[in-house]
């Protein structure tokens, strides 16, 4: 079994309707004993919504004290708060799924033990054993992973099963039975992640000028699969995104 931890596909900035639409959101990225990224947040009387990452998420919620995972998903998932409670989130890297002895509500009361964000995030590191909480990667579909995540999601499904010498039908029960989706619905989610990454590194930029290279067949395919991994068009991410940046600029100022 593979040891070796994959990152989060875009280093933290996968879930970007978490920061624009709550309160007081803020984040921190940590790589021992394995990537984890953690990050913290205030309910508001909006739902909110989860896009598509590839990884599951541990979600702690601080009034009623409960720990919920958010299995990976193919289409984006809206999620009710409490308001104004505090939320308390951990980012497992890609692949990472908890095993059976992974307890959210140990977890949970463990954390909310502390009031502020380092000391809840010290001791879930402190109290996080990977080679009990997590289930084993096998050498087969760690590489499938991390062919899918180097190559922004566009490498071929066939030249993946013929890089390991298996059928694509073998190939694809093993990806499904460890991370509960297929291949190619994986490999959806990170070119769609690869290309909101970009998006927000330069959010004045023409779509067409990078979605081709990324395996979109035109436009029109591009805003069908944005639109249901966040329930948006790329026009309304995008003018929501530069809004936070004027906020932003104007609060610092």
């Amino acid at each position: 079994m593979n040891t070796s931890m994959l990152m989060p596909p875009s280093r933290g900035s996968s879930q970007p309707l978490l920061s624009l639409y709550t309160e007081h959101y803020h984040e921190s990225l940590y790589t021992q004993p394995q990537p984890l990224l953690f990050y913290e947040f205030y309910g508001t009387e909006e739902p909110i919504t989860f896009i598509p990452t590839g990884c599951v998420d541990l979600l702690i919620e601080e009034i009623s004290v409960t720990g919920s995972l958010l299995a990976p998903d193919i289409a984006y998932r809206t999620i009710s708060c409490i308001p104004e409670s505090r939320y308390f989130g951990v980012r497992f890297s890609t692949g990472i799924l908890p095993s059976r002895h992974f307890s959210t509500e140990y977890f949970a009361y463990g954390v909310l033990r502390f009031s502020s964000f380092q000391d809840r995030l010290s001791w879930f590191l402190t109290n996080y054993q990977p080679e009990k909480h997590v289930m084993p990667l096998s050498d087969p579909v760690h590489y499938m992973l991390e062919q899918i995540c180097l190559t922004n999601g566009t490498i071929s499904i066939h030249k993946l099963a013929k890089a390991l010498n298996y059928s694509e039908r073998h190939m694809y029960r093993l990806f499904l039975g460890h991370m509960g989706l297929n291949p190619k619905h994986y490999s959806r989610i990170i070119r769609f992640q690869s290309t909101l990454t970009q998006m927000m590194q330069m959010p004045r930029k023409n779509n067409s000028e990078f979605i081709r290279c990324l395996g979109y067949s035109d436009q029109a395919h591009f805003q069908r699969e944005f639109k249901e991994f966040t329930g948006m068009t790329p026009r309304q991410f995008i003018k929501l995104f530069l809004a936070s940046l004027n906020d932003s600029a104007e609060s610092s100022s």
